[in-house]
């Protein structure tokens, strides 16, 4: 999204805003000023959200510190320390603060080392504003991971080029979709098997990613479809 499409957004969305604010913080971090300040007029206005702003690394470590915010958006690539690495010493503070990447890259490469250190979403710049608020509200959710539908075409052109073999299911990751299937949050999923929130969002993400879905439900349904989950199991895994 550039600077320019943000800024139409917000203006176009200037109308239809309410005074009111929602009480959410988020924390945005990117190195480009006009992209950044573009961004956050949006989600103020658009969405009614509270915005904090960082350029980088440590100014979003101090704004951690100083007062906590409900999600943090960080652009992948910055000059200095990267976005996976701002990630990671957030957490560092905030074990499980939800965290957005929005990009304008979306090579394998940014998008795996994303995954792997356990976003809550990838979300490209160019992305609606729709596709902005389902991505916020999916991470502020802990309901899993959003990912921009270009992104999820990738991973799923990548998986048909590569095979599934890499792509199946682990026996932990079956049993938090089993127990996803009974419509278990994601506290009470760690509760039955004994992990953190952080593990069962992390596996989460690991089981969007593999069977190419963005959300619970479509993961739950396709579940259910390739018989990975049956109803006894479903039923077993309420009753334990």
């Amino acid at each position: 999204m550039s600077a320019m499409t943000v800024e139409a957004l917000a203006r176009r969305d200037v109308g239809q805003a309410s005074d009111e604010t929602t009480g959410i913080r988020i924390l945005i971090v990117d190195d480009h000023e006009v992209v950044r300040r573009g961004i956050s007029t949006l989600i103020e206005i658009a969405l009614g959200h509270e915005v904090e702003e960082a350029s980088g690394c440590k100014e979003a470590l101090g704004i951690l510190r100083a007062r906590p915010v409900d999600l943090m958006m960080v652009d992948v690539r910055m000059p200095e320390v990267d976005g996976i690495t701002t990630l990671q010493s957030a957490r560092e503070i905030y074990p499980d603060l939800p965290v957005l990447v929005l990009s304008t890259y979306d090579t394998a490469e940014f998008v795996d080392r994303a995954l792997d250190a356990g976003v809550n979403g990838y979300l490209l710049k160019n992305s609606s504003l729709e596709q902005l608020r389902e991505a916020i509200d999916t991470a502020l959710s802990g309901s899993g991971a959003y990912l921009s539908p270009t992104i999820a075409q990738q991973l799923f052109t990548r998986t048909r080029v590569t095979g599934r073999k890499d792509q199946e299911l682990s026996e932990r990751e079956t049993d938090v979709l089993t127990l996803l299937a009974t419509g278990a949050r994601n506290d009470e999923i760690a509760e039955r098997l004994y992990v953190s929130t952080k593990t069962v969002k992390s596996h989460l993400s690991s089981i969007f990613r593999k069977l190419e879905v963005t959300n619970r439900t479509s993961a739950v349904t396709k579940a259910i479809a390739e018989n990975l989950v049956t109803l006894s199991s479903q039923a077993a895994a309420a009753s334990a």
